[in-house]
């Protein structure tokens, strides 16, 4: 006969609170339009040779948090994408050495299509795992790896 009773943790892991219902739900349309917002002014900012390093920040964490989200299954793009749109952060932080902030138009579709999916992501993801993947991605920060995949 199966009985109601809680899981005790096992050793070495924590126990749970229980996920209030603003941690399940995802982000509230007006935060996600704000983030889009500032993610596509921080590239139209790139486009115009007007970028800085706060802005690439941004251009960055957005990559790494929607793989991450990817990871946990929200939303879905080629890992080719990924890999492009890094390329292309790559060069501009290489050239920001010679105080070049610029993204070239034709390298802005592959940026914009990574921050539409995650923009999307961000639309349907609860907010538990969009904090669980910006921890993955300070965690990520602090490691000697190169790239998250």
């Amino acid at each position: 006969m199966p009985q109601n009773r809680k899981k005790r943790p096992t050793i070495g892991q924590l126990p749970r609170k229980p996920l209030g219902k603003a941690m399940l739900l995802p982000h509230p349309a007006a935060y996600v339009r704000e983030q889009s917002l500032r993610w596509h002014l921080a590239l139209a900012a790139f486009r115009t040779g007007k970028g800085n390093g706060d802005l690439l920040a941004e251009l960055v964490k957005a990559l790494y948090l929607a793989w991450y989200l990817q990871q946990v299954g929200f939303g879905a793009a080629n890992h080719e994408l990924y890999l492009e749109a890094e390329r292309i952060l790559d060069d501009a932080a290489r050239n920001a050495g010679k105080n070049i902030w610029l993204i070239e138009s034709a390298d802005c579709l592959a940026i914009t299509s990574l921050l539409d999916l995650h923009e999307q992501q961000l639309l349907s993801a609860p907010v538990h795992a969009v904090n669980e993947a910006r921890a993955r991605v300070a965690h990520f920060g602090k490691s000697d790896r190169r790239s998250p995949w």
